[in-house]
């Protein structure tokens, strides 16, 4: 409905402008042709248009534009608060077409109806922000779920989210982009939370998720330019998570090898090489049990 109406609005006012003989620019900056050619009023010449807007005439109008609009806002809100009840996704593209509108208006001649739109506008993204809000919510919840193991629900509902908030976009994608940042920023820090309930499996919590995060992610992040700088970033924190898992399995698994290691190294200090082989659990012997036990598990 706002798809119709605020297009419905600019036009009204635009109207008002040319009916008062105003002149109003066309989308390219120039005059359209109707404006720009001067009407004469029988044989005098005189043109029935003044050529240049003056900021008393241009007051008058805008006068007279608030006396027709007045009241009209509040329709329009009850359109967006009704819209967002029955989807909040919906602030999306009415955003879309009123940043649209606000851009393609002529302030000079059409103020009030810029007023207008200017509130509209950030009413729509007060209302969006409020839904971005409670998603972070619904995300930093999970926090508080020292059971969770796995992929964490919020992963793959949000890959869902993304890819339905893409189809709403009309126009400009800046609102979208900064739920994106703010929403994946809540994501990665509650992720990070999770993973520290249980520092023994931490690495592999990670790894996991972030995993998850690339896959369900990786078709919009090759066309989405936040989304990649995201899905980069989960990138990296895997194969960090990952190294430090292999290190850590690595080091289990051969711990009795890294400890033989380091008694040598220790007692080179205070005696020749040759002499360490004569020590008790130093021997060949000894390195062989203690090399077959640790490649057996």
């Amino acid at each position: 409905m706002i798809t119709a109406f605020i297009p419905l609005l600019v036009d009204e006012s635009l109207f008002l402008a040319h009916f008062m003989c105003f002149e109003v620019p066309t989308s390219d900056g120039s005059d359209s042709d109707e404006d720009s050619t001067p009407k004469t009023s029988g044989s005098s010449g005189s043109s029935a248009k003044p050529s240049n807007n003056s900021s008393a005439d241009l007051g008058v109008l805008n006068e007279c534009l608030q006396e027709m609009l007045d009241g009209i806002q509040e329709d329009f809100y009850a359109i967006v608060d009704w819209a967002f009840k029955l989807d909040p996704l919906s602030c999306i593209p009415m955003h879309g077409i009123t940043d649209r509108y606000i851009a393609g208006q002529k302030t000079e001649v059409a103020g009030y109806v810029s007023v207008l739109l200017d509130d509209l506008e950030s009413r729509i993204t007060i209302l969006f922000s409020r839904f971005v809000d409670d998603a972070c919510f619904q995300v930093e919840k999970y926090e508080r779920n020292v059971k969770q193991v796995g992929v964490v629900p919020y992963i793959p509902r949000f890959s869902q989210l993304a890819a339905r908030m893409e189809q709403y976009i009309t126009g400009s994608r800046d609102l979208v982009d900064q739920a994106y940042t703010k929403i994946v920023t809540i994501m990665f820090v509650t992720l990070e939370k999770i993973a520290q309930v249980e520092p023994k499996y931490a690495d592999i919590v990670l790894l996991e998720n972030y995993a998850a995060f690339q896959h369900s992610l990786y078709d919009l992040a090759n066309v989405v330019p936040t989304l990649a700088k995201y899905y980069h970033q989960a990138s990296e924190a895997y194969e960090q998570a990952c190294s430090r898992h292999i290190n850590l399995v690595i080091y289990i698994h051969f711990e009795k090898l890294f400890q033989f290691a380091r008694k040598i190294e220790e007692q080179m200090y205070n005696m020749s090489p040759e002499e360490i082989a004569f020590q008790v659990g130093m021997s060949k012997v000894d390195f062989r049990k203690m090399l077959k036990s640790s490649l057996t598990g």
